[in-house]
Formats: structure tokens, C-alpha cells, sequence
């Protein structure tokens, strides 16, 4: 059955989000365009006003909470994705990418993310994908399927159509998060396993469906059932992507874990999970599963292979090389990550602004967000510019309370209820200011900021280096340099491989970011020694190897049946690899009769450098002839 040949029913005779997704016959409600702006004298919440035509009747709607930006959905696939199993998903060029060309990792510019407001459109929201997007033809939309099965008393299979038939809708604004946010400071002090998150590796949005308990209520768990496994259909070198969380989380209203079908009233664009996805509001983004297609009710954990080997926060202790042998620390369920850590960071100044000390303002307003975990309210955020003996209390913009406050009995947002009024749960970011005199930031060498939750989590001095880099929530710094009549501003890191940042300057100076005063000498005190030790280098070339191959000979292996690349001047032979390469085919296939040096070289991690180790000596040479 296409969504041509449904039965039309009128919309106005449905309940509030029981449409079908985008059709030609019926579109689903789609939000009031938003004149929402931030007061830059107090950042209080403006009313927003819609004006729509139906019929002769104008209709205006007063909403005191944020509405989505306006968004203009990309129509074109953008040139690197065109020759990937992604070549059918329309991006956004302002998009960061942080793994090269596939699979498609990104943030958005750190400033953009911020200035969209509380929420995020679908085009500047980070991603997570771990290999190719699931196809996904909008007329299979209604009739796709999932399952819930395993420990329960009545397995259920169901398509979208039913969720959205038989099923309540309702809607609620949730903070995304990625563990790996800010994950570009730790791979400074020293290369983790994961690739290089900046500081904007979370996003907002409005997220319409169905509560999971409502599903699993009806499906009876039986006696001993703990945990609820999820798996999506994105196809992977070790199975589908899939993970786990607690039966009783799942169950409890108050941890609002749903089964989304909008994100800000349209329907989930592909590296969203279309058409169907799990959010599970204040844990890292990895548990929130996309493209779902099974719940399997389990008595212990997922043995899925991601849930395994993927966010976790194994001890400091624990090296990249001790963890690869010693299959026994991820195994440890106590090392996996759920609920987010208290975290903030410093948008404004943004990295390498400068401030006029002669015709600037007198007064700079610092800007920034902090977000908690497992719905925990961030109830301070704190600014230091003496490096920590002082403090002083920022102000804090808690947009997610309008939609708390809004006085109506059965407020409709996007398709569906709005369900907040009833709510204590915090799932969303919240935006912070300070106002203070340039002539004290002058007076100054950096801005750190720190923020603690209700249950008095604060954010760590120092920082807490694990293999995979994750959870990163120390101080963020930003330092200040005079420069003649300016001041000029530096954040810590820039994403993926992009140049900039303190601790990159600190570094290549020599300097020890592990000396417990970011790198700095402080009063005279000589460097301490480096406490961790940096990884090994691998070896990469193979001995003996001299031959010269030429630009136009590369050019000939750029298909899948013969896949030459090139990394740091060398021509390497990827075919023996296509099998079994830990990032799966596609990333060689994605790099073939290229220089692969930079996406090579924004994954570089131990596992991945081990498995080069041997297919970089297909082909080696010693340079790279010009054409």
C-alpha cells in the first residue's frame, strides 16, 4: 500500500498527531514560524505570533516558549557523498565533518549552533552515524515495521501507521548529547580512540511520539526481564547497530524515553533515523538508536557489539594498546556510560574574536550553554579569571520552562500534546551570561567556566583522559592574549583537523598539558614531567619498497575492484582489505584515487593504525610523482 491509496480521513476529525508523515494528501502539522529572539540586554523569552491562512479565517496563535528556526531542507546530495552509500541524503554544506568523507560525522560551527537559539534546526543538528544511512523511500514510510519481543508475555509487531493510530502523540523539546562532546581536548593531551568532537556535538529539538512504556506495558514483560535492548537497521562490519537500557528506566514517565517519528514537526530526515528512532533524554546520544526496527525485552545488558566496545569510560589507567589485548575491560558493565555528565562551554567570545580595548565596549557580555544528565537541573554556573581562587555566579536562561508554564489544558505542538506541564525532569540545555568589564578581562589570561546540577555534580578541574575519549567535562577555558589595542580570544581546540586552539599552541611550544596548570609554567616553577606517555608510532611503510607511481597510474584504481589511496605521499592497495577493514568497505572504497591523508589522519587511532599497518605496505613509495 503506497500513501497515495490510503483512505483520506479529515484532518481536523483526528487526534492531535495522528496523520501520516509527509504525504501529497496530508502533511503533518508543521510548527508556527518563529520570531523568537534572544534580547541581547536580557536574553528573557519573547512571545512568538503565527499568522496562517485557512480559508477566510486568520488565525493567530500567541506561544511564550521557542519556536524552531525557520529551515530551508537541503534538495542536494553534496559532491563528497555522491560516490558513497550516502548518496541519496541531501546535507547541509555548513556541516563540520569530522571523519572524513564516510560515514558522516559533524557539528556545526560552534557560534551557528548557538545562535539558532534554544533549538536546533534539522540541518545544523550534529550527527552520529556509524557506517552508511539506511534508504528509506517515503511511500514505504507507513508500513514500516518493528518489533517487541524477547521477555514478554505478548510479542508485538507493528508498523509507524498503527503508532501513530492507536497511540497518543506527544511532543517535547530534548537535549541531544554525543559522549564524545569535546572530545578534541582529550586528544590533545593524548590521541584516544575516537575522532575529534569540538564543543558542538549536541543540538535541541521538539520530538513527537510515543512514550516507550505505553508499547511495553502492553507487551508484559515477564518475571526476571531488566533491560530493554534496541537495534536499528544500519548495517554494520559487526552487525546492526543496537544497545541497551534499564526495563525500569524505560518504564518510569519521569525519564520521558520515547519512540520519535518529528523532530520539530517534520518527519525525521535520513541521518536522523527515518522514520523512527528511540530518544532517550538525558543519556548520551549512542543510546538513543535510530532507523529502529527491533525492542527485544532481555535479562542482562545488549550483547550487541556497539554496546560492547562503544561508550564506555574504561579506567585512566587503562591504555589503547592494554585495552586491545584485554578484552576483559569492556566486558565490565560498570565502565558503560548512561547519563550525561554535568558539562558547559563558552560560546561567546567565540575562538580568535578580538575586542578593542580603544573603541570597543566597556562592558563584554561572555555567553555560553551548560547542560546536566539523567534530568538533573544545572542550578549554577560559575565564572573564574583568576584561574579558580574566585568565582563568580553567571546568569542562567532556562528556556525549557516555557514550555513547563504554558497555561493550557491540552496545548498542541507538532502533532502532538505538549507534555511538559506536569514535568521536573530537565532534558535540555540551558543558555548562561555574564556581563563583565573589559578592563578586568584585560587585566586577565583566560575565562573558565563550570557548572554543577541538583545533586551537586560540578564540572572537574582537571580533566579525566580515557581510551575512548569520552565524557570530557572539565573547566572550559578560554585564554586571553593582548594584542596592541585587543584583546584576542582563543578556545581550547577547533574540530576534526581544523588548526587553532590553546592547547595546540601550548603543545607544539612544548608545553605539558598534564602539568595541572593547562601547559603554563605558573611562578617560575619548572615543567613537570609528563605523567602520560605518548603512544608509540607505528610503523607504516614497508622496507625495500621504491617504486614511483605517477598521478595519472593513481587515477585508474579509483573503483572498488582496485582501490589505491594515498596517505602522507604514499600509494597504498586497499583490495586486500575490503573485507573485514574495521571501518567496513566504504571507507576505502570512499578514499580510492585520492589523498586520503586528512581522513586518514582525523581517525588515526591504534586499531585503525594497526590495520594499516599491513595494508599500508601493499603499495609504498617513496613519493608521490606530479602529473
Amino acid at each position: 500500500m503506497t500513501l497515495e491509496s490510503l483512505p483520506y480521513t479529515d484532518p481536523d476529525s483526528q487526534k492531535p498527531g495522528t496523520e501520516l508523515p509527509a504525504t501529497n494528501l496530508r502533511l503533518p502539522p508543521t510548527p508556527p514560524e518563529s520570531e523568537y529572539t534572544r534580547s541581547e540586554s536580557s536574553d528573557t523569552l519573547n512571545t512568538h505570533e503565527r499568522s496562517s491562512s485557512n480559508g477566510s479565517n486568520e488565525l493567530s496563535i500567541k506561544f511564550p516558549f521557542p519556536l524552531p528556526p525557520p529551515t530551508t531542507p537541503p534538495t542536494e546530495v553534496l559532491q563528497q557523498d555522491k560516490n558513497t552509500p550516502d548518496y541519496h541524503v541531501p546535507r547541509d554544506p555548513r556541516l563540520i565533518r569530522l571523519t572524513g568523507i564516510h560515514p558522516f560525522n559533524v557539528e556545526a560551527p560552534l557560534s551557528a549552533l548557538y545562535d539558532e537559539g534554544f533549538l536546533t534546526t534539522a540541518d545544523l543538528f550534529y550527527v552520529r552515524n556509524h557506517g552508511a544511512v539506511p534508504v528509506v523511500e517515503d511511500s514505504t514510510i507507513p508500513d514500516w515495521e518493528f518489533s517487541i519481543e524477547g521477555l514478554v508475555q505478548h510479542p508485538i509487531t507493528m508498523t509507524l501507521k498503527d503508532l501513530i493510530k492507536d497511540y497518543e502523540q506527544i511532543t517535547t523539546p530534548i537535549t541531544l548529547v554525543c559522549a564524545g562532546n569535546r572530545r578534541k581536548e582529550q586528544n590533545q593531551v593524548r590521541k584516544s580512540k575516537g575522532f575529534s568532537w569540538g564543543a558542538a556535538g549536541l543540538s535541541t529539538a521538539l520530538w513527537t511520539g510515543v512514550p516507550l512504556y505505553e508499547l511495553i506495558k502492553k507487551a508484559k514483560p515477564k518475571r526476571g526481564a531488566r533491560y530493554v535492548c534496541m537495534e536499528g537497521a544500519d548495517k554494520l562490519p559487526n552487525g546492526y547497530y543496537g544497545t541497551s537500557v534499564k526495563l525500569n528506566w524505560v518504564m518510569d514517565p519521569n525519564r520521558g524515553i520515547m519512540l520519535a517519528h518529528k523532530m520539530n514537526g517534520e518527519i525525521l530526515r535520513p541521518d536522523h533515523g527515518k522514520p523512527l528512532r528511540i530518544v532517550v533524554p538525558g543519556q548520551i546520544g549512542g543510546r538513543s538508536v535510530k532507523w529502529l526496527k527491533k525492542i527485544t525485552i532481555t535479562e542482562g545488558p545488549s550483547e550487541n557489539w556497539y554496546h560492547i566496545y562503544d561508550n564506555r569510560v574504561l579506567p585512566t589507567m587503562i591504555s589503547p594498546e592494554q585495552s586491545a589485548s584485554e578484552p576483559k575491560w569492556w566486558m565490565d558493565e560498570r565502565y558503560a556510560i548512561y547519563d550525561l555528565s554535568t558539562n558547559s562551554a563558552t560560546v561567546y567570545p567565540a575562538h580568535d574574536e578580538k575586542l578593542s580595548l580603544v573603541s570597543g565596549p566597556k562592558v563584554y557580555k561572555v555567553k555560553g550553554y551548560a547542560y546536566g544528565g539523567g534530568g538533573r537541573r544545572v542550578t549554577r554556573v560559575e565564572i573564574t579569571l583568576d584561574k579558580g581562587r574566585s568565582w563568580i555566579l553567571a546568569n542562567i536562561h532556562y528556556h525549557e520552562d516555557a514550555y513547563r508554564e504554558y497555561e493550557d489544558e491540552n496545548p498542541e505542538l507538532c502533532g502532538g500534546r505538549l507534555d511538559m506541564s506536569w514535568r521536573e525532569t530537565s532534558f535540555c540545555w540551558c543558555f548562561w551570561d555574564l556581563e563583565i568589564p573589559v578592563s578586568k578581562l584585560a587585566a586577565s589570561s583566560d575565562i573558565m567556566v563550570r557548572a554543577m546540577d541538583a545533586s551537586m555534580n560540578i564540572q572537574p578541574r582537571d580533566m579525566y583522559w580515557s581510551v575512548l575519549g569520552m565524557m570530557n567535562n572539565p573547566w572550559f577555558r578560554i585564554t586571553i592574549t593582548r594584542d596592541g589595542d585587543n584583546l584576542r580570544f582563543e578556545h581550547p581546540t577547533q574540530p576534526a583537523l581544523i588548526p587553532g586552539g590553546w592547547m595546540e599552541r601550548v603543545k607544539k611550544a612544548g608545553g605539558n598539558l598534564t602539568n595541572g596548570f593547562w601547559g603554563e609554567k605558573m611562578g617560575g616553577e619548572a615543567e613537570t614531567e609528563v605523567v602520560v606517555k605518548e603512544m608509540k608510532e607505528i610503523k607504516m611503510v614497508k622496507d625495500g619498497v621504491d617504486r614511483e607511481i605517477s598521478i595519472d597510474e593513481l587515477r585508474k584504481h579509483d573503483e572498488d575492484s582496485e582501490p589505491w589511496f594515498v596517505v602522507n605521499g604514499e600509494v597504498y592497495d586497499g583490495t586486500k582489505f575490503l573485507e573485514g577493514h574495521p571501518g567496513g568497505a566504504t571507507s576505502i572504497i570512499g578514499a580510492a584515487g585520492q589523498d586520503a591523508t586528512d581522513e586518514f589522519m582525523a581517525i588515526r587511532k591504534p586499531s585503525v593504525i594497526a590495520s594499516f599497518d599491513c595494508l599500508l605496505t601493499e603499495l609504498q613509495t617513496v613519493r608521490l610523482l606530479k602529473q
